[in-house]
């Protein structure tokens, strides 16, 4: 059973655009102090088509190795199938647990193309697979019945993050939630409401740069739910709209270079935040403890 905060997280990189290892080794200390359960890289936050294969195959590979007690789950998407199983068979090599899949994107699939994009990747390796529903970049929805039927017909399809937003559409899929499959909230402004209803936990990209996610998660499992809301009213909310007034995920690796004196960079075409964007960030990261 899978269970706690999970950190989509950040690839920092250098001022060339090339991805920082020594950075990436001062954000996962800092994950691990915060005390999150779970590692995500080359995700949505984590720019993975910005990356070759052979990167993230690298950065993949360097998580694990770093991850400590923290389990990993590696982000295998890709608009290519075969892509998806390389990297799939790659992380099994590695000893990595769990993967992350998400549709293919740019040319928008239909509900047969997804699933055997999906029947294609999970049946490539045997570690587990968490699906990854997040319309607003890929593009299309996982609908509900294909989220039980893959779950039906793949004993190593263990769950799923969904970042769609929509609360009516995670209401529907938490009767799905069982001994062997579980679900994640992907919006940080919307754990507290979701960890209300069942949800096994948050997939959480304000992780990266602040224990607001972790704090409210175990304040709510403590059963301390007036000060679990008041983390995600006044901390949790004003964080995720600062960071986000700069294109997404820009906001998330100026804040983190700020708060950790990196000279870090950002991959083309990225956007570094404009300065009335990094004053917005600025006065919120001061915020934090």
């Amino acid at each position: 059973m899978y269970k706690g905060i999970i950190t989509p997280m950040i690839t920092p990189m250098n001022v060339k655009g090339e991805i920082d290892y020594s950075a990436t080794q001062v954000l996962i200390e800092k994950l691990d102090k915060y005390g999150v359960d779970g590692l995500f890289p080359m995700g949505s936050t984590g720019l993975f088509p910005m990356f070759s294969t052979e990167e993230r195959k690298k950065f993949l590979s360097f998580v694990s190795e770093h991850s400590g007690k923290m389990q990993v789950y590696a982000g295998v998407g890709s608009s290519s199938t075969q892509e998806s199983i390389e990297l799939s068979k790659y992380t099994e090599d590695i000893g990595i647990k769990t993967r992350v899949l998400m549709p293919t994107y740019y040319i928008k699939p239909d509900e047969n193309w997804i699933y055997k994009h999906f029947s294609a990747v999970i049946s490539a390796a045997s570690n587990d697979l968490f699906i990854y529903n997040i319309p607003q970049l890929a593009g299309s929805w996982i609908s509900e019945d294909l989220i039980e039927k893959l779950a039906r017909e793949f004993s190593n399809v263990k769950g799923i993050k969904d970042s769609s937003g929509d609360m009516r559409f995670f209401s529907r899929i938490m009767k799905h939630k069982g001994s062997n499959f579980d679900i994640f909230q992907g919006q940080d402004d919307l754990l507290f409401l979701s960890l209300s209803i069942g949800a096994s936990g948050g997939v959480c990209g304000l992780s990266n740069i602040s224990p607001y996610i972790t704090d409210l998660y175990h304040e709510f499992s403590s059963g301390n739910l007036d000060k679990a809301r008041d983390i995600q009213m006044n901390s949790i909310n004003s964080l995720m709209y600062a960071v986000n007034s700069a294109t997404f995920p820009s906001g998330y690796y100026y804040a983190f270079y700020k708060m950790n004196n990196i000279k870090g960079g950002y991959r083309a075409p990225m956007i570094e935040p404009s300065s009335d964007q990094k004053r917005i960030i600025d006065l919120e990261i001061s915020k934090i403890a």
